[in-house]
């Protein structure tokens, strides 16, 4: 017999009676609708191949967390920052009635000290295969390398899931999603890369391809999201997961949500990219100041984000812009270049955020030496909430909060323009309208 089953049976043998409920906690901060939990999913498949039983529990799709009713030895829940204090209040009450917590994810993986208050213990980066330590290790910090093979992961394990209550913002369901790569190697000074590093793993076409079919076949799968930080960093392998999605002859609705980078792209690749099913790109665009987009690190011109969104509607592909309001090198001046340039592009949405100083990040520790924060509350956290988090040279509450307001104003307060949107797509007038209602809401 060889090693590897021997291996895999004294597993099995092991876990004989292992169980673990998996929680994703609810948003305190405004979510338009609620998105299925890639990362639990990946951890379900893991514990269940190794003959762990397990059950999930999503908070944000309504999914109500019943401690009397839970059966299993451990229960680990999913920790973002705007997500901690609920997290950290459930754990504590799942600990009061004589539960093994772990607790793991983005906020933990950045600061584990605080998350071990609430935890017995915790898993930092990657969870695939540290989530199988907390049945043996005595360890109350478990961390692992970043797997460099991630065509190896199982396929990620739905079921159990109110797969229903995932819909697209825009288009059917069932909705889920894909992540075709991790790790993202630029340096934009917002961004946390605590968990899947700035190494950059891509999972190969066919493994990619196969999983759509999985999906579509075991989930009726409908429309796929591929949620990576940037799907068409490797030009080559975008063409190659296209032509075998074309070849295979699947059809499905896929969008890039997270944002694709403007400068790899092209007309040509864009127009294979619709022909394998893309009906939409988000474009993380930022700031309409070169100056501060060369400050904060994004690492793109101006003019490729035009060719970009020119591209993509010659293509035929629907166009979001991402911008951020308050970045620490803005003023006001640079402020209204951002409305102004996000209004000159041909964008069918755009998307306005208060720049969100997250921990672990250099804009973090940027404003930790030499600015205030005026958010301390992890709550509080979240880029929906229309409030500003710190002050940085020229960027204060005011004006930032009145900027972004203005922002959303000056775009879709324009004669037209959000009635031709709401016509061609009329899901956009319930989430539009919530939306609208978060962000000019008294404060």
């Amino acid at each position: 017999m060889k090693n590897n089953t021997i291996k895999a049976l004294h597993r099995q043998i092991f876990a004989m009676g292992k169980s673990i409920t998996l929680i994703n906690p609810a948003f305190g901060v405004y979510v338009s609708h609620p998105s299925p939990p890639l990362g639990i999913a990946y951890l379900k498949a893991i514990l269940e191949k190794n003959g762990i039983r397990t059950e999930i529990i999503d908070e944000t799709a309504g999914m109500e967390v019943d401690i009397k009713k839970i059966d299993s030895e451990w229960v680990g829940l999913t920790v973002f920052t705007p997500t901690a204090k609920n997290a950290y209040d459930l754990a504590d009450k799942l600990r009061a009635a004589g539960k093994k917590v772990m607790l793991g994810g983005p906020h933990v993986s950045i600061l584990p000290k605080e998350a071990l208050k609430h935890a017995d213990k915790v898993v930092l980066g990657e969870g695939e295969k540290s989530v199988l330590e907390i049945f043996t290790s005595k360890k109350k910090i478990l961390q692992n390398e970043l797997i460099k093979d991630i065509d190896s992961i199982p396929f990620p394990n739905w079921h159990g899931l109110p797969l229903e209550k995932y819909t697209s913002p825009t288009r059917k369901h069932p909705y889920l999603k894909i992540m075709t790569s991790r790790g993202c190697p630029y340096g934009c000074i917002y961004c946390f890369k605590g968990v899947f590093g700035r190494y950059y793993r891509m999972r190969s076409p066919k493994n990619v391809v196969d999983e759509v079919e999985y999906l579509q076949k075991e989930y009726g799968c409908k429309e796929i999201a591929f949620i990576d930080d940037n799907f068409s960093q490797n030009r080559q392998r975008t063409i190659d997961i296209c032509r075998e999605i074309i070849q295979r002859k699947l059809k499905f609705d896929w969008n890039c949500p997270n944002g694709v980078r403007v400068d790899t792209l092209d007309l040509s690749l864009l127009k294979l990219m619709k022909k394998a099913g893309c009906y939409q790109l988000s474009f993380g665009i930022e700031s309409g100041n070169q100056e501060v987009l060369n400050k904060v690190g994004k690492g793109i011109k101006l003019e490729q984000v035009r060719d970009a969104v020119k591209w993509a509607k010659e293509a035929g592909i629907e166009t979001i812009g991402f911008f951020m309001i308050g970045l620490p090198y803005d003023t006001e001046e640079t402020m209204q270049q951002t409305i102004d340039f996000a209004k000159s592009l041909p964008l069918d949405l755009v998307q306005f955020t208060i720049t969100v100083p997250y921990p672990g990040t250099q804009l973090y520790h940027l404003i930790d030496d030499e600015g205030r924060f005026l958010v301390d509350d992890w709550a509080e956290f979240g880029s929906y909430s229309g409030k500003a988090y710190y002050e940085y040279g020229a960027i204060k509450r005011e004006l930032v909060e009145r900027m972004y307001k203005k922002a959303y104003r000056e775009i879709y307060f324009r004669p037209g323009y959000a009635l031709k949107r709401i016509i061609k797509n009329p899901k956009l007038l319930f989430s539009g309208a919530k939306a609208f209602a978060n962000i000019f809401k008294k404060k």
